[in-house]
């Protein structure tokens, strides 16, 4: 599916690398999903809050619809959040560039989830 595609059809997003400098992609694309009209959760294992929203430590404590994962992390981590997403049957894992190699999109497309290839700041100017 088309990055485009997936932002018109899709309005739940997790985003997996939150942080707290504001310099950061994980901050500024949980940000702009959430100025663009998103319902936005974030992930983080070492935040709580940010901005005083509340993080999440994983997939599973968020306890609302996902349809998309947006990954903003080192692609060692993103191993740890595809076995939740199948169980919580989320089909989309939005890449960021430099978060994904060709071994981990194979093992994306394994679990019968769908990778997006793009990078989301882009996709939503």
């Amino acid at each position: 599916m088309d990055p485009k595609e997936i932002l018109k059809k899709y309005y739940h997003f997790a985003v997996v690398g939150v942080s707290q400098n504001k310099e950061k992609y994980g901050y500024k694309i949980f940000s702009r999903l959430k100025e663009r009209g998103y319902d936005v959760f974030g992930v983080s294992p070492i935040y709580s809050r940010v901005d005083d929203i509340k993080l999440y430590r994983d997939l599973e404590d968020i306890r609302h619809p996902i349809d998309c994962v947006v990954f903003v992390c080192a692609k060692e981590h993103v191993y740890e959040y595809i076995g939740e997403m199948r169980g919580l049957g989320i089909r989309y894992a939005w890449m960021q560039p430099n978060t994904y190699d060709d071994k981990l999109l194979e093992y994306i497309r394994e679990y019968g989830i769908t990778p997006i290839l793009a990078c989301a700041l882009v996709e939503t100017s």
